[in-house]
């Protein structure tokens, strides 16, 4: 398996439009199709400042997106679903047979996407839809995966989200059926996803202590 870090510059598409209107940064955790031609973007952002609601109104003052569900888990993070009808970049991806690990905004209102792939010809499919879209894609890094990092990969991204949905918390925001359905696997593999996670935190944690 291959790990690519691609960045591009979504032209039209929200994600560009709303990080060069406001100083914020941008995380899309997970895509899925939505309608014919959409996708849906689980999102997480922090909002250095900029009230919720400024956010929400902008999002839905575009034609493009259709629903907006945004909820502050800390002060100044907040983290969500947005829907849309169209969206560049994100429809090029599921497209390809790559699969997009994260992506985040940068200072110069670029996207980073991190991508995995089986094959080299996925990444340059991909990058040739990329090019064709006009989103000058650049590619930033690629490196080999072993099955080791990759289930470090995995179980970091899970344990996190446990983490921003409220799975920690007392009394819990979200149970383990809920945070299974977001990555799509049974209950029974996430919580032993989650228990390994936390078995190397606490290792980690306690190591020379």
């Amino acid at each position: 398996m291959i790990e690519s870090v691609i960045s591009l510059e979504p032209p039209g598409a929200w994600v560009g439009s709303l990080i060069r209107e406001f100083d914020i940064g941008l995380k899309i955790l997970n895509t899925l199709p939505y309608g014919k031609s959409g996708v849906q973007d689980l999102v997480e952002l922090k909002l250095n400042g900029v009230e919720l609601e400024t956010i929400r109104a902008y999002l839905k003052s575009r034609d493009d997106i259709e629903v907006v569900e945004l909820e502050l888990v800390e002060i100044d993070r907040a983290i969500g679903v947005i829907k849309c009808s169209e969206c560049f970049g994100c429809r090029e991806l599921l497209s390809t047979e790559c699969f997009m690990v994260s992506a985040s905004s940068k200072e110069d209102g670029r996207m980073e996407y991190t991508i995995i792939s089986s094959r080299n010809e996925c990444l340059r499919q991909l990058m040739a839809k990329l090019e064709k879209a006009k989103a000058s894609p650049k590619l930033v890094k690629m490196k080999k995966l072993s099955k080791e990092e990759m289930l470090t990969d995995n179980q970091e991204k899970i344990v996190k989200m446990a983490y921003q949905r409220g799975y920690y918390d007392f009394p819990k925001r979200i149970g383990v059926k809920d945070l299974a359905k977001i990555f799509s696997i049974s209950p029974a593999t996430l919580s032993e996803i989650l228990r390994r996670g936390q078995k190397k935190i606490i290792e980690s944690y306690f190591e020379g202590r």
